[in-house]
């Protein structure tokens, strides 16, 4: 069971490391801005038009929501997004994801600006998304330190860091930008790891072939010395034998005929002794060297197997790191690729409404002005008639 729990453990651990919590540290706020290029608007209703806009880009992942009135141009909002800006205000408080991603977290109100003027905006709503939910305790403190609504973006002290945060809004494009920086960063990183596992892969090659090389010496100088041990153990024993046969033959020829049967008997028993003793050198010598092979040839087969495994696991972790990154390039290229042709749709549609408008706009000065002129030949129309019907000794009380 301890097996089991250790592992759990320490990886409950290793993850709750990797997180940070966020943390408010000042009440000083500080401002940033991002283009309408984010915004999403919804159907207008009088001079009230809500909308929505979704970042997720590290420090910010968020979504706002809230109610715009812009009065005449609420129509427009959604063609006038290159003329928007939409300001949040926020504490610092930057905490950190499991997988290391930084997020802010301190975000407490929010202000959108057309052609650098505030629209009035109601119903507002700040929530913290993907990675930075774990924040969302700390947004709501944050929130609970600012003044009223919309009051922070009044105060003169902040005006020059709003207006900066104006000049240096994030656009859809800047991001674009990061993710083409990003995909090259990616494909050098895959170029340098492909590069590492073919250099890996024939350091392990070259590593392998110089251990079964060296294997080899060393069996062959092993059989090498005990072929020369057992060629010097007969020597010795055929050294004995003929020793022991010429002082026999010396002790035969010199004894009585009594000591022949004894001596024949003698030589019969140091024969069979001679065989034993041989026979027994031959099958150690024989059980060493096989052995020995079977020895060789496990530990060739042991060191041939970890070098297939080792080289199968560097090319599967080659393999999986490769599909990896290209699963995600194709991703965020098709996300691109979609987000480019809806930016496409809507920029036709609001040039085609703008012609309409301002079509609208000219036939309504014709109109205002030709009744205007209608008017003021009326007027004179009148004074004349009054000049003529009024005496002439009292033409000087008449009232133009």
């Amino acid at each position: 069971m301890k097996k089991f729990l250790l592992p759990l453990v320490l990886l409950f651990a290793s993850a709750v490391l990797a997180q940070t919590a966020p943390k408010l540290s000042t009440k000083d706020p500080s401002f940033m801005g991002f283009t309408g290029s984010f915004m999403k608007f919804g159907n207008t209703s009088g001079n009230n038009r809500p909308f929505t806009m979704l970042v997720e880009y590290k420090p910010w992942f968020f979504e706002i929501s809230a109610v715009a009135n812009a009065g005449h141009n609420t129509e427009d909002l959604d063609y006038l997004s290159d003329h928007i800006v939409v300001i949040l205000a926020y504490y610092d408080a930057v905490g950190k994801a499991q997988d290391g991603t930084p997020y802010q977290a301190g975000i407490f109100d929010f202000m959108v600006y057309l052609d650098d003027e505030p629209i009035k905006i109601s119903n507002q709503k700040i929530t913290l998304k993907g990675r930075a939910e774990a924040g969302s305790s700390v947004l709501n403190q944050a929130k609970t330190w600012s003044f009223e609504q919309g009051k922070v973006f009044n105060m003169p002290k902040y005006s020059d860091k709003i207006t900066k945060a104006q000049a240096i809004a994030i656009d859809k494009i800047d991001i674009q930008k990061e993710i083409e920086a990003e995909k090259k960063r990616i494909a050098d990183s895959i170029a340098t790891e492909k590069k590492r596992v073919a250099d890996s892969i024939a350091t392990e090659k070259k590593r392998v072939a110089d251990s079964i090389a060296t294997e080899k010496k060393r069996v062959a100088d092993s059989i090498a010395l005990e072929k020369r041990r057992a060629a010097v153990l007969a020597g010795r024993e055929k050294r004995w034998v003929t020793d022991s046969a010429a002082r026999e033959k010396k002790r035969v020829t010199d004894s009585t005929a009594r000591e022949k049967k004894r001596v024949t008997d003698s030589t019969a028993m140091e024969k069979k002794r001679i065989a034993d003793s041989t026979a027994r050198e031959k099958k150690r010598v024989a059980d060493f060297a096989a052995a020995e092979k079977k020895w060789i040839a496990d530990s060739t087969a042991r060191e041939k197997k970890r070098a297939t495994d080792s080289i199968a696991m560097n090319k599967k972790r080659a393999a999986d790191s490769i599909a990896t990154r290209k699963q995600w390039v194709a991703d965020s290229i098709a996300s691109r690729k979609q987000w480019v042709a809806d930016s496409i749709a809507t920029e036709k549609k609001r040039v085609a409404d703008s012609i309409e408008l301002a079509e609208r706009r000219r036939a309504a000065e014709e109109l205002a002005k030709s009744e205007k002129m209608k008017k003021s030949q009326g007027r004179k129309k009148a004074a004349s008639r009054r000049r003529a019907n009024t005496n002439n000794d009292d033409w000087w009380e008449i009232v133009p």
